[in-house]
């Protein structure tokens, strides 16, 4: 049964025409053709369309534009009006199961997701690809026979339809924007895709006059269109009175919308908990509010006594129900209504105003169950629960009726787990599977969080319920398979890549979750479409996709990174081949994750991002090389003709790769020099000159007896160019010979163990086993500092291990980051834990209680860390600003001349560019090793010439002695006697391979000899383990000087 009122001049209620003369009260609906019930009624401004049960459609009202789509009768006109509801006999072969109307054009939607149009067609709102005035009888929608449409909606001169896989298409009339197209699209004859809305999961879609709107499924809506009456809710500043494309309402982000409705100029939107918000246009009262001025904004419907179930919008009035208590509430106007004079001499029309909302009370509808109501310009109609229904009738809503997109859930994912490929059935599954795998709105649908979960910049969907459902799905070889397809032929090119919408961007997340991007089958065709078109996102998506990231937890961050790594590494073997250039839009997104995880506090380890793979083949040597001529030609070259070059990406550098590159590097421009030097050479004997090319190597000479002073001063005079030449070392009076490296690292040795002497005055000490620093006042020439840091920067460039007491925080600023707090506990324990037990008070009384100023001693000086910081006390809500100065002071104000001499010396020998590959901490143990002894892995490590094994007396008599040694007795031997310095490389004793020489000439009386450059101990063949002891232990206490002992 149905019920219906409001003022039918044009037959519009379907009563007869004897109703059409006047107003009609809450009464029950006409009877549809053949007696039937009435499934959903949609309303036109003068026309009605009545949906029955069994699927067939009638119409009546006005037909003047042919919105009835009515056939006329043989040898008959078209008729203007009809004032029962007859049956549309264009539609009869079809089981329709939706309808929509517009001002004067119909639209109506079938059990196949076809669409069909009727009516008015002037402005394109029919779809047909035609500007047709107008259209008799209902046709079929071609540019929408591909889909299977779900839900269509009409304004007064255009329509929307919403596909099963969440894709909106809208047609007609767009000058005020109400296409959700944009600015440069004029009205459209046929359906065009709202691209602005891909790839969010939808709920529903409405149209007003000229405005439209959608809603998702997590309850955001989003309007476009017509705004001079800000029936777009949209309050921001600067408003426009046009909107072109679809625009998220922020006011109504948080209130749990679950369905919208639209009248001319108006809008009502409905929530979870039965709320009703309004806004728009007011002068007719439908927006239901009781203010005394209208509120800017959605404001809710305050009077409206208890939760509302159903609700509908007339072109100036809303309608509600409440099924809890059974009443039916409207309030707004009926616009001017236009009636027919009724003398036969003045067939003009006159018009009446009219109070659509006073033929209806609360209680008219007590004691009936209704099932959706629907709201029109000039007539309402309410449906009813059938008895068949009833049992289904708690809690229904406007929602219910609703068709939803595709997605996945539990009945589904049952279904298909239990079918096996090669049967009938399976055609159905592998449809719905391709319909949600083809879809990043079906997909982001199916692992929706609730609502409730959701906030800003938080990630809407659930990964982990993603990553159990998928790897379910790909235990079925038919599903992966299916999955499979769609995914790299409709879905990665579909992805949405410029959506302004946080919902639509999900579907980048929930895709590193699916088992088929981990095939290495799917390497090369998936991750790297998925790459570049990440690489295409416009900056707002890339923004909120990288927002997204940065809120992952480690877990899920990091199985995006695998992906992505996974795919380079596949990439490898083809590093000399062209086709490696296709390996730089996944690196490129490895950079962005990258920088999205230092941003979030580092989620992920950088160990995370390296690719160990790289270190163990060919590629670095020939990539340093690329690297540097890339740079030599940046400026000129076309940047798809540069291969692939990984220098540019250092992130991805474990450990050894980034020693790797930095020996290389240095070795290329040592070896860079002497080859230009022999090439010159050759010419110039060519050509008979006997001009000589400028020495290939830098050879210092030094006297060992004033080593320091002398150093100094022949570096002042070295020319910059000759710092990166290999540097040989030559003491004055010694045996000049082939230096293998020995010479060079007993010269850094003393140098700097005499530099580094408090006595030398250079440095200052907090305590004798504190880090030095830079003193506030030197005592030293500031021009020493630039020498020093010239010779920091010649033993890192010739590879030697040279200890120097420097904290963390030096290295730190080398790489331009900030010292902390935790630099300066470990510069001087004693002020760092100070400072942070000042952070860690926690009571009010810390002033009187601390009696810290910002004045501080260092150095042997006061100082004021602001201007009369000396009466300024520290108190909590300023100690965070007094720790930052405090540690600014120390490391940075004090020491700026003096460090700024050390730092321009250092990077006059070495490439800040590739130094920048490292993190302090690395750069640290590159520079002056570390002390990570390992004795077992160094007597593992050991090589054996000549008759020496494992197994022989000597030898096992020797390592017995070793591990029996002290600490500093076995540090004395193993590695200053063998390499020149006690520090282990940051490789760990894997680098250090002791190799043991049976000397044939040496007699047990000898004590062992080193050849340090080579780590080779010539060790005597002993008789017993008291004499190889009394031997070994003597070489230890001499082991200053080079070569034999």
């Amino acid at each position: 049964m149905s019920y219906c009122w409001g003022a039918g001049s044009c037959g519009q209620l379907g009563l007869g025409e004897e109703a059409a003369s006047g107003l009609v009260r809450c009464r029950p609906g006409p009877e549809t053709a053949g007696g039937r019930a009435l499934l959903e009624a949609a309303c036109g401004e003068r026309h009605t369309l009545l949906l029955r049960p069994d699927g067939t459609v009638c119409s009546c009202g006005d037909n003047s534009r042919g919105q009835l789509g009515r056939k006329p009768r043989s040898g008959q006109r078209q008729p203007l009006r009809s004032y029962t509801p007859e049956q549309i006999q264009a539609l009869e072969a079809q089981i329709i199961v939706h309808v929509s109307c517009g001002k004067e054009h119909s639209l109506s939607v079938c059990n196949r997701g076809k669409v069909f149009s009727w009516g008015a067609g002037s402005d394109g709102q029919l779809g047909t690809g035609e500007f047709k005035e107008q259209r008799l009888i209902p046709k079929k929608i071609d540019g929408l026979s591909a889909l299977r449409i779900i839900q269509v909606t009409c304004g007064h001169y255009h329509s929307m339809a919403l596909a099963q896989d969440g894709r909106v298409f809208s047609w007609g009339q767009n000058s005020h924007g109400q296409l959700g197209l944009g600015k440069k699209f004029p009205s459209q004859a046929s359906p065009q895709h709202v691209t602005s809305l891909n790839g969010i999961p939808l709920a529903q879609v409405a149209a007003g006059g000229t405005h439209s709107f959608a809603l998702s499924l997590s309850g955001v809506v989003y309007g476009w269109g017509r705004n001079n009456a800000r029936q777009l809710g949209l309050n921001h500043a600067n408003i426009k009175e046009k909107v072109f494309k679809p625009y998220s309402v922020a006011a109504l982000k948080t209130i749990g919308v679950i369905y919208v409705s639209c009248g001319d100029e108006h809008t009502a939107v409905l929530t979870q908990d039965g709320s009703v918000f309004t806004f728009g246009d007011d002068s007719a009262g439908q927006l239901g509010h009781r203010f005394s001025t209208q509120m800017p904004g959605p404001q809710k419907v305050e009077w409206l006594d208890g939760p509302v179930s159903h609700l509908a919008c007339g072109s100036y009035h809303t309608l509600v129900y409440m099924s809890t208590s059974g009443q039916i509430i409207s309030f707004g106007r009926g616009p001017q209504r236009h009636i027919e004079n009724g003398t036969a001499s003045n067939q003009g029309e006159q018009t009446q105003n009219f109070d659509i909302s006073s033929l209806v009370s609360a209680n008219d509808l007590s004691g009936v169950r209704v099932k959706m109501i629907f709201a029109g310009t000039y007539v309402n109609f309410v449906n009813t629960l059938q008895s068949q229904d009833l049992e289904h009738a708690r809690g229904s809503s406007s929602t219910d009726t609703l068709q939803k997109i595709s997605r996945i859930d539990r009945t589904l994912i049952d279904k298909w787990m239990a079918m096996n490929d090669g049967t009938d059935e399976i055609k159905e599954a592998k449809r719905e599977i391709a319909v949600i795998f083809s879809s990043p709105a079906c997909l982001n649908a199916s692992f929706l969080k609730p609502s409730s979960a959701l906030e800003a910049n938080c990630v809407g969907v659930d990964l982990q319920k993603a990553r159990e459902v998928f790897d379910e799905l790909a235990k079925k070889e038919w599903i992966a398979n299916t999955i499979n397809s769609y995914l790299i032929v409709h879905l990665i090119p579909g992805l949405p890549l410029h959506s302004a919408h946080q919902e639509a961007l999900s579907i980048f997340l929930l895709l590193a979750e699916c088992f088929v991007m981990f095939k290495e089958q799917n390497l090369e065709s998936f991750v790297m479409q998925l790459a570049r078109a990440i690489n295409s996102m416009s900056d707002r998506s890339s923004n909120i996709l990288e927002k997204f990231w940065s809120s992952l937890s480690a877990s899920f961050l990091d199985k995006v990174v695998q992906m992505f790594k996974k795919a380079v590494v596949s990439q490898l073997p083809y590093y000399a081949f062209p086709r490696c250039r296709d390996t730089k839009p996944l690196l490129e997104v490895l950079e962005k994750l990258y920088r999205v995880n230092k941003k979030a506090n580092y989620t992920l380890q950088l160990s995370n991002f390296y690719i160990d793979e790289i270190s163990s083949t060919f590629i670095l040597q020939n990539d340093v090389a690329r690297w540097r001529s890339w740079q030599a030609t940046v400026n000129s070259c076309n940047e798809d003709d540069v291969p692939i070059i990984f220098c540019r990406f250092p992130f991805i550098f474990n450990l050894v790769s980034k020693i790797q590159v930095f020996h290389f590097d240095s070795f290329f421009l040592q070896e860079s020099a002497k080859v230009e030097a022999q090439v010159l050479l050759r010419q110039n004997e060519l050509l008979r000159k006997s001009e000589l090319p400028e020495f290939p190597v830098f050879p210092l000479q030094v006297k060992r007896s004033n080593l320091v002073e002398d150093t100094l001063r022949k570096l002042s005079h070295v020319e910059d160019s000759v710092l990166k030449k290999q540097l040989l070392v030559q003491f004055e009076g010694e045996l000049r010979g082939l230096d293998a490296g020995g010479v060079t690292l007993e010269f850094f040795l003393y140098l700097f163990e005499e530099m580094v002497n408090p006595q030398y005055g250079m440095f200052m000490y907090c305590d004798p086993a504190s880090p030095m620093w830079f003193p506030t006042s030197s005592s030293v020439e500031k021009k020493k500092y630039f020498l020093f840091g010239i010779l920091c920067g010649l033993s890192l460039f010739n590879r030697v291990i040279a200890f120097i007491p420097f904290p963390l925080a030096i290295f730190k600023k080398l790489l331009d980051k900030k010292p902390s707090l935790e630099d300066l506990k470990e510069l001087n324990p004693v002020v760092g834990k100070s400072l942070q037990a000042v952070l860690d008070y926690e009571y009010d009384d810390i002033e009187e209680n601390l009696q810290i100023y910002y004045c501080v001693s260092w150095d042997n000086q006061e100082v004021d860390l602001i201007p009369d910081g000396s009466s300024i006390a520290v108190n909590n809500t300023n100690k965070k600003d007094f720790v930052n100065k405090y540690v600014d002071y120390i490391f940075n104000k004090s020491v700026e001349e003096v460090y700024e001499e050390f730092k321009r010396g250092f990077y006059k020998v070495l490439d800040r560019e590739i130094l920048r590959f490292f993190q302090p901490q690395e750069l640290m143990e590159v520079a002056i090793g570390n002390t990570n002894y390992d004795w077992n892995a160094f007597e593992k490590n050991a090589v054996y010439w000549g008759i020496y094994t494992p197994s022989h007396p000597t030898i096992r008599m020797f390592w017995k002695v070793f591990h029996e040694l002290t600490l500093a007795e076995k540090k004395g031997f193993s590695v200053m006697f063998l390499t020149g310095s006690d520090r282990i490389p940051v490789m760990g004793m894997d680098c250090i391979k002791i190799k043991f020489n049976p000397h044939v000439t040496l007699s047990e009386d000898h004590i062992p000899e080193a050849q340090t450059c080579f780590h080779i101990l010539i060790l005597p063949q002993y008789s017993t383990i008291e004499k190889l002891r009394e031997k070994l232990l003597l070489a230890i206490s001499n082991n200053q000087g080079f070569g034999k002992n």
